[in-house]
């Protein structure tokens, strides 16, 4: 129990689940009902999707693995009582399943990408993996290549729904079509939105783990640019949210979406203001950790949003 227990904490399990619900989310809250409005049928079928998050849940699992198994030096420092690895579960395991991980989700991606007659959009999985790797051996310890690195991926993770879909990829009539169209711009939305609040988190994760990676000779943003540049930085990510919120809120306050504006202003936009005062004040890693606790929870209140998409279209 106590190695099954450590290996979830190994794969990060919470950020699995927010993976799957995403792409869960989107799939059946927003692409499957603007299709069957447009009289167009899914490309993937539930069998086929369920592959594709898989992948997309593996190959993530398999980058938190070889992440951590790159960070154990840093991770004696910042956090000694949650360490897995070299304690619970050997280096040597930890790569054996790094392994297993992408080998299983790139395969999956190639199995559904072939299904719908688009083989190459199986190289995704593979670009993922691969940029996972490097950033775990380089791109981390870089200023701000890692941080955007990890941002960009979380927003494929959302993405990549959209590109296994038939009216984004299979001409450029279809891009054009309404329902192309509306896909793309809801997607690029809840894209955009994943990006900014990841950036935010990985920069106020680089401010919570200031000691063990000079220690290790990281050059993060908050080491390299000095604590308070780092703080404006996220300050000025905060607002594009915030700016981004508002334009989501005007667009859909014109079909009257009204629960749908009260629900991004107490549960996203509330939470962001919050976020922005927590962030002013800390100066610990306790400090930063609790900023990061309330981002990840406005990533879910953001993810959630989605319902009420299903309920409006």
């Amino acid at each position: 129990m106590k190695l099954l227990k450590a290996f979830f904490i190994l794969i990060r399990y919470p950020n699995l689940i927010y993976i799957g619900l995403t792409q869960f989310l989107l799939q059946y809250c927003v692409v499957a009902p603007v299709l069957v409005s447009s009289g167009e049928v899914p490309s993937l079928s539930f069998t086929g999707f369920m592959l594709l998050s898989i992948s997309t849940m593996l190959v993530a699992a398999a980058g938190y693995i070889i992440n951590d198994y790159f960070d154990i030096n840093i991770d004696i420092v910042n956090k000694p009582d949650k360490m897995v690895l070299d304690k619970i579960i050997s280096r040597r395991w930890a790569m054996a399943w790094h392994t297993i991980f992408n080998m299983a989700g790139v395969s999956l991606g190639f199995i559904v990408a072939w299904k719908i007659g688009q083989i190459y959009l199986g190289f995704t999985q593979v670009i993922c993996s691969l940029l996972l790797w490097f950033y775990s051996t380089s791109f981390k310890r870089q200023v701000l290549i890692g941080n955007v690195v990890i941002s960009l991926l979380t927003a494929l993770s959302v993405v990549v729904v959209g590109f296994y879909e038939k009216q984004i990829y299979e001409s450029f009539e279809a891009i054009l079509s309404p329902a192309g169209r509306k896909l793309i711009q809801i997607i690029g939305v809840y894209a955009l939105f994943a990006f900014i609040i990841s950036m935010v988190r990985e920069v106020v994760k680089d401010l919570e783990d200031m000691i063990g990676d000079s220690k290790d000779g990281c050059r993060t943003i908050p080491i390299v640019w000095g604590v308070l540049p780092a703080k404006r930085l996220c300050y000025g990510l905060l607002l594009a949210l915030q700016v981004l919120m508002l334009l989501v809120e005007i667009r859909v306050a014109i079909p009257g979406w009204y629960l749908a504006i009260a629900y991004l202003l107490l549960l996203v936009q509330l939470p962001g203001v919050y976020t922005w005062l927590l962030l002013r004040k800390a100066h610990l890693p306790e400090h930063y950790h609790k900023v990061s606790s309330l981002i990840k929870l406005i990533m879910l209140t953001g993810i959630l949003s989605m319902i009420f998409l299903k309920i409006y279209l």
